[in-house]
């Protein structure tokens, strides 16, 4: 069967890579991927061509940090009251209010009974639609760490966690997540704010087992993933090996230093604490949580630029999940980070090319040119006169992923 060939003309193009925008592009797509992409280049007979005059074609997007089966309820603890069936759902929903409002690919930092990577096989089976998912199984934290749902009344909730201690069992805890198929491992080495006993600069696991559990991702050519607030716990896991931070709200010169000298990525989560704080205690969300995220407030936006500045690559990730932080309004990051100070062709790169260099998958996403996975939206406006186009779905009227049309709002 002959690959289906698509032509999308007379869009300005901003292809993912930073450079200067294109105006009036042809972009040929040839089956699942770009086959052609520039100014003044002929479309071929035959193909199915998409006027977008007047609109910009970017990158499918890509959120490098969320939790696909929590639906930023004030409580997470809430997802103790449904069956687990539902959480599941729940995950499907959640995985097309992303697609839906232009996130073609997203990586999940932990979700139940290893829900995310089922997720994941039934997207790539196409058996539901949904973003490419990067996904990580459970969520490893020490005892009374973030991930360590141990509740007052002494009821732990451990379908999100596997808690470990002492090198040979966070060895044990990293072979079971990559036996169990995730994609990188997910570990925990400061405090978070949605955790109720550790506070958020608290460093966790010692360097001995934070560098076990990378040797053992390592082995199988897989990364290790840091929930790390803290500069102490952030300057553990970079030294041990880690790829990416998760937060780093309090990161500190010497952990910037560190990073952009060893590659690391920093995915900041900026709406995350946002939401939190805007919505405060009277709208449920635990008194905890509120305290810790007030608390930090004021360094989270000077710390993503001490890192942007410091040369560390920066990925844009929303934490999505985490209270009133719905499904879908993943743009309101790339917004956040226009407000800490970068220009919005740097956020828009950070939900594009480096998101997919934070994830793994810049061989196949993140930017468009030839040979990739033919990911794009058309979007109503121009995002670098005004980011907050991409914050409205209404804006996104067009969404290809790999070269199948997924959302179309009448172009």
């Amino acid at each position: 069967m002959t690959d289906i060939v698509k032509a999308i003309t007379g869009a300005k193009l901003i292809d993912g890579s930073g450079g200067k925008p294109v105006d009036d592009a042809v972009i040929v797509i040839k089956g699942d991927r770009f086959e052609k992409v520039g100014r003044g280049l002929d479309v071929p007979k035959g193909a199915e061509v998409v006027d977008a005059a007047g609109r910009t074609v970017l990158p499918g997007l890509i959120d490098s940090h969320l939790h696909l089966c929590s639906n930023g309820d004030p409580n997470i603890f809430s997802m103790l009251q449904y069956p687990m069936g539902m959480l599941q759902l729940f995950g499907y929903r959640n995985a097309l209010n992303e697609l839906e409002a232009g996130f073609t690919t997203v990586r999940d930092m932990g979700a139940p009974h290893g829900f995310a990577l089922s997720l994941r096989q039934a997207v790539e089976a196409g058996v539901v639609r949904g973003p490419r998912i990067v996904a990580a199984g459970k969520v490893i934290s020490m005892t009374g760490g973030h991930a360590d749902f141990h509740l007052a009344s002494g009821v732990s909730y451990t379908g999100m966690s596997r808690i470990a201690d002492g090198v040979a069992d966070c060895r044990k805890a990293a072979r079971e997540q990559l036996r169990d198929g995730s994609d990188f491992v997910k570990i925990c080495s400061s405090g978070g704010v949605m955790s109720p006993t550790d506070p958020v600069d608290t460093p966790q696991f010692t360097p001995e087992e934070i560098e076990a559990m990378v040797y053992e991702a390592a082995c199988v050519g897989k990364t290790v993933a840091s929930h790390s607030h803290g500069a102490t716990g952030i300057k553990n896991a970079v030294l041990a090996g880690v790829k990416t931070i998760e937060h780093g709200s309090l990161i500190d010169d010497e952990a910037v230093k560190l990073m952009a000298q060893r590659g690391c990525f920093h995915v900041p989560t900026l709406v995350a604490g946002w939401n939190i704080v805007q919505h405060g205690k009277e709208a449920g969300i635990p008194a905890y949580a509120v305290d810790k995220a007030e608390e930090i407030a004021h360094e989270v936006r000077k710390n993503v630029m001490r890192s942007h500045r410091g040369g560390v690559k920066v990925a844009m990730g929303t934490d999505a999940g985490t209270p009133f932080n719905r499904h879908g309004g993943n743009a309101q990051e790339i917004i956040h980070l226009v407000d800490a100070g970068f220009t919005p062709m740097e956020a828009i790169v950070a939900a594009t090319r480096t998101g997919s260099e934070c994830i793994g998958l810049e061989k196949q996403v993140g930017t468009v040119e030839p040979g990739k996975l033919a990911d794009l939206i058309v979007v109503e406006g121009d995002p670098l006169r005004d980011i907050k186009v991409l914050g409205d779905k209404a804006n996104i009227l067009l969404v290809l992923k790999g070269g199948v049309v997924e959302v179309n709002r009448g172009i």
